[in-house]
């Protein structure tokens, strides 16, 4: 059969996810013809508070700048880059359109985002078309579309930022179609199959949260939630701080946060804090932040399986699989099923993504799936 990475001999670009407060930088290579893409490195670029607020760049020099160093540091060399953005600006519908000629499909499609956008921004439009059928009525043939409107001035700030730092644009995507392409087959976790399941896909960003219902490999649904998880990490800061003048060494979340009496304080990161629901209720602070992120958490969760199943004629909805910055929190899977009553687990792995073993899957999900190129 032969080594697969035979397959790889087109240069390697690099995918930004510049849609959360910190980016996500990979490269890496895709190969259509086996469908495997070969990630080679990646980083998370830190980047400071309301530097990308809703995915808007507000300050583009920092951009370029972190860039730049994370660049420099995983010494990346390609110059061909792809960036993938969300926000509140995107407008994206799905359409049953007649089958007609491109470029009335074209004109038809851009009628219909638009004058259901209430904007009078100049947009970019793009679509896919995923389906066809006949009209029962009609008997004429459709087809089934998706759609998505991104304003022009945004997709010229992500231009020039790409310039600015000398790289050369290949795409702007948008993440909800990176997950579309990522998602649509294979094995997820080295036990559930794309193509005969139905799946949420949860992304626990900061700030936002995404949730996605997969039907056999294609989001019927994605909704983008204005909350995130960044009070939790937040309060737990405050209790940290609090607890290093006087740590009691029998308090559990003492040592989950690694607090030691009199010395320096250390970063926290999100993979020591324990939001398990018996660790966190001695830390009255930190239990109500938890608890109210859950409650907004399962409330939409809930609310948005209910609805696909009912309006989609959907299977039962058998795992949920979560990621983004938000499922590295000790035990997330664990406390958000025991909340919604069903199997959840972290995204770790997918048979069509080959990676170093260091490599965090959960953190780059956005990234990967804008490396996918299609046509």
């Amino acid at each position: 059969m032969g080594n697969p990475m035979d397959t790889f001999t087109r240069s390697s670009d690099v995918a930004i996810d510049a849609a959360s407060a910190n980016m996500r930088l990979v490269q890496g290579t895709y190969n259509r013809k086996s469908g495997l893409l070969q990630i080679e490195k990646a980083s998370v670029v830190p980047l400071e508070p309301e530097t990308i607020n809703d995915g808007v760049v507000a300050d583009q020099f920092g951009v370029v700048m972190a860039l730049k160093n994370a660049m420099a540091k995983l010494d990346i060399n390609t110059r061909r880059a792809i960036f993938s953005v969300e926000g509140s600006y995107l407008h994206t519908r799905d359409l049953e359109l007649p089958v007609v000629r491109p470029e009335q499909l074209n004109d038809m499609v851009r009628y219909e985002i638009l004058g259901q956008s209430n904007t009078n921004r100049d947009m970019i439009v793009e679509y896919i078309i995923y389906g066809n059928y006949i009209d029962e009525e009609t008997k004429q043939p459709k087809y089934r579309i998706r759609a998505t409107a991104i304003p022009k001035e945004i997709a010229v700030d992500i231009r020039d930022l790409m310039k600015s730092c000398s790289l050369t644009p290949v795409a702007l995507d948008v993440n909800p179609n990176a997950i579309r392409k990522l998602f649509r087959s294979g094995m997820i976790n080295n036990h559930v199959n794309l193509e005969t399941n139905t799946l949420l896909l949860i992304e626990l960003s900061s700030r936002t949260t995404n949730v996605t219902v997969l039907d056999k490999g294609f989001p019927v649904l994605s909704r983008r939630l204005q909350f995130g998880h960044n009070s939790i990490r937040q309060v737990a800061e405050t209790v940290k701080k609090v607890q290093s003048t006087a740590a009691d060494k029998s308090s559990i979340l003492t040592r989950r946060l690694q607090v030691v009496k009199g010395e320096p304080m250390k970063p926290l990161e999100i993979s020591d804090i324990d939001v398990w629901n018996e660790t966190v209720k001695e830390e009255p602070s930190l239990f109500s932040a938890v608890s109210s992120y859950f409650k907004s958490l399962t409330e939409a969760v809930s609310r948005t399986a209910q609805f696909s199943i009912s309006k989609y004629h959907l299977d039962s909805i058998s795992t949920c699989f979560i990621y983004g910055s938000g499922a590295s929190y000790r035990k997330m899977d664990k406390e958000l099923s025991r909340q919604l009553g069903t199997q959840v687990e972290v995204l770790t792995t997918l048979s069509n993504v080959i990676a170093p073993k260091d490599f965090v899957l959960a953190e780059y999900v956005n990234a990967c799936g804008a490396l996918i190129r299609e046509g």
